[in-house]
This record gives structure tokens, C-alpha cells and sequence, in this order.
């Protein structure tokens, strides 16, 4: 056998037993079963729940006291005979004032100047300010006795003239008589009786000089 002869043989030979080799392998792959992957466990585990403990009892609520009853306040003392007669006497002097300067002004072109001028006199308070009080549609008698109050209200608790009016206006509007105001700012109503029935007799000399003219 020649060399070319030979290569060819041996050639041909390998071929022939790679062939073989390779049939066996791919018959031993396709009848070897492929594992199967473990399947995860689709859940874990479930933990085991905590033993369950009891609440603790609620404990009650105190209870509410009720609460006392509120004391009523003491009634306002009933006004003594001699408030009473101060008070009305008062009445009286405030309606004489009235119908005095009513007199003035109708006897005389200037009578309300005249009478404005004589009660800011007698009290000693600017004649503005009795003129302002007047335009409230507050009459000559009742500007005299709440002026005279505020005045004892200004001396005793150091305000202005104002703030004294005010106070005083203001218990006034709510309905208080003269005694009892005057009882509960402590102040002496007497003073007042007086102050206006001086202011009164000084406005109805006004009347009397005007007749003798």
C-alpha cells in the first residue's frame, strides 16, 4: 500500500470512529432524563402568631362630683326712708329746672344761651359741654344732677370729667334711680339735691329779671 494509499485508510478510519463517538454521545444525551429544578416552596413558612394576651381591664372613671350650687347674690338692701325722700326730692328740683329754663328761653330770644351759661356756671363745667348733653335730647334737670354727681366722682376717684360723666350716663341709661346709682359709686345724693336746687333758683332769677325790664 502505497503512502497516499495509507493516509486515505487512516483517514477514512477517524472519520468512520468520530462518527461512531458522535451517534453514541447524542444517543446517551436524548435517553438521559433531564433533572427537574427544584420548585421553590411557593410560601414561607408561616411564622407561629404570638400567644394573644389579655387586655388589661379598663380601669372605671372617676366619677364627677357635682359641683356646688353657686351662692345667689345678696339682694340690693331696700333704700332707707331718708334715700327715698332725698330721691324724690331730687325729682322734684330736676322738674322745676326744667320748666324754669323752658320759661327763660321762651321769654327771651337768647334764653337757651342764658340758661346753658348759668348751669355751666353753677357747676363749674364748660358751657360746650352742657350744650353737647343738650343735643342728646337730655333735659336741664337731669344735666344738672348727673353733672353734680360727676363731679363727686372725679374728685373722689381722680378721672377726668369724661370718664366721671360717663359712669354716670351710662347707670343712668340702664335704668338706675338716683339713690340707688348713688349708693353704688358711694357717693352722697344730698350734695346733689342741692347743687341742682342752687342751679334751679339762679335760672328762675333769670325769668324774674326779664319781667322787670
Amino acid at each position: 500500500m502505497d503512502t497516499r494509499d495509507s493516509i486515505r485508510y487512516w483517514a477514512g478510519a477517524l472519520g468512520a470512529a468520530a462518527l461512531v463517538v458522535a451517534i453514541v454521545v447524542v444517543v446517551v444525551m436524548v435517553r438521559t432524563p433531564t433533572p427537574k429544578a427544584k420548585t421553590p416552596p411557593t410560601q414561607a413558612a408561616a411564622r407561629p402568631q404570638a400567644a394573644w394576651k389579655p387586655q388589661a381591664a379598663v380601669k372605671p372613671q372617676t366619677a364627677v362630683k357635682p359641683q356646688a350650687a353657686s351662692k345667689p347674690e345678696p339682694a340690693e338692701q331696700a333704700l332707707t326712708a331718708a334715700e327715698r325722700k332725698t330721691s324724690e326730692e331730687l325729682w322734684v328740683e330736676q322738674k322745676k329746672l326744667d320748666t324754669d329754663s323752658a320759661r327763660v328761653m321762651a321769654a327771651t330770644s337768647d334764653g337757651r344761651r342764658r340758661v346753658t351759661e348759668m348751669i355751666a356756671k353753677q357747676l363749674n363745667v364748660p358751657e360746650k359741654l352742657v350744650t353737647d348733653l343738650r343735643g342728646r335730647k337730655i333735659g336741664y334737670g337731669e344735666i344738672a344732677a348727673s353733672l353734680a354727681l360727676s363731679q363727686q366722682l372725679m374728685k373722689r376717684d381722680q378721672v377726668t370729667r369724661q370718664q366721671a360723666l360717663d359712669k354716670v350716663l351710662g347707670a343712668r341709661k340702664s335704668g338706675k334711680g338716683w339713690a340707688v346709682l348713688a349708693r353704688g359709686f358711694g357717693l352722697k345724693l344730698g350734695d346733689v339735691l342741692s347743687d341742682v336746687r342752687k342751679t334751679d333758683k339762679q335760672v328762675a332769677k333769670l325769668v324774674t329779671l326779664k319781667a322787670s325790664r
